[in-house]
């Protein structure tokens, strides 16, 4: 007997925890269109997180969040508003209860100088960002367009993007990308890497990257130095598939 009851009051108890459920999802829908107008939940205090590269002051100043918002405001129009700053990624606007608004940025991260002719950062996606470089201290490689093939006007995102993503491919090999300071994009469709120190020797390399063909190259060159210290090589050709050439002096 005692089973038997056991047995059907379970329907019972599923039946009222789905109206306990059901009744939670209507006060929660509910709830900021009478909660907005709760004084406990007015915004006292705005904050922003993940800036390292951008003023918080010029985040607060995009989202415009009014001294009259409610942390159950809708924060859909501000986040927009900080999204449209060229240097935001992304943003999200999360509550701290009960009155604190935070809004979380992720910043758009310089990984290159562009020569246009004067240097300007740009990011992954190949957008110039608007960082003064003289501000910042930034250990980037320079790219340089093919002269022949740029009209000296300032370079889209499209027309960056081989250049960066060949950046961006290299960074794969941190050794590699550490001495890399800059990338040259030559008539011919390749690339031409400096590498290391003044003069730096010269990689030159086909699009797109491949990582793998870089740390071939280096073991190469490596190889050769430790089989005759006093040889002085002048570039690294990895433009075959099938082979690895090391040139010195005027090879």
């Amino acid at each position: 007997m005692r089973s038997r009851k056991r047995w059907m009051g379970a329907p019972l108890v599923i039946i009222a925890a789905g109206g306990l459920v059901a009744a939670g999802v209507q006060v929660v829908q509910a709830a900021p269109g009478w909660l907005a107008h709760v004084p406990l939940f007015d915004v006292s205090t705005v904050r922003v997180e993940g800036t390292d590269l951008v003023d918080d002051r010029e985040i607060l100043a995009r989202a415009e969040i009014p001294d009259t918002a409610n942390v159950w405001h809708d924060a859909t129009g501000w986040e927009a508003s900080v999204a449209a700053h060229p240097m935001v990624r992304r943003v999200h606007i999360r509550t701290r209860w009960p009155s604190t608004l935070v809004v979380e940025i992720e910043e758009r991260e310089p990984v290159a100088f562009v020569a246009t002719p004067v240097l300007d950062l740009v990011d992954a996606d190949g957008r110039l960002l608007p960082i003064d470089p003289t501000r910042v201290v930034l250990d980037l490689p320079v790219v340089r367009l093919d002269r022949a093939e740029w009209s000296g006007e300032i370079p889209s995102p499209g027309r960056l993007q081989a250049l960066i993503e060949a950046v961006v491919r290299l960074g794969e090999n941190p050794h590699f990308h550490g001495r890399l300071s800059e990338l040259r994009e030559e008539t011919d469709g390749t690339v031409t890497a400096l590498w290391g120190s003044s003069p730096g020797l010269e990689v030159l390399m086909r699009l797109p990257i491949d990582p793998a063909l870089v740390d071939e190259g280096l073991d190469v060159l490596t190889q050769g130095l430790a089989g005759d210290s006093t040889a002085t090589p002048s570039y690294l050709d990895l433009r075959w598939a099938d082979q690895v050439v090391v040139g010195y002096g005027s090879d």
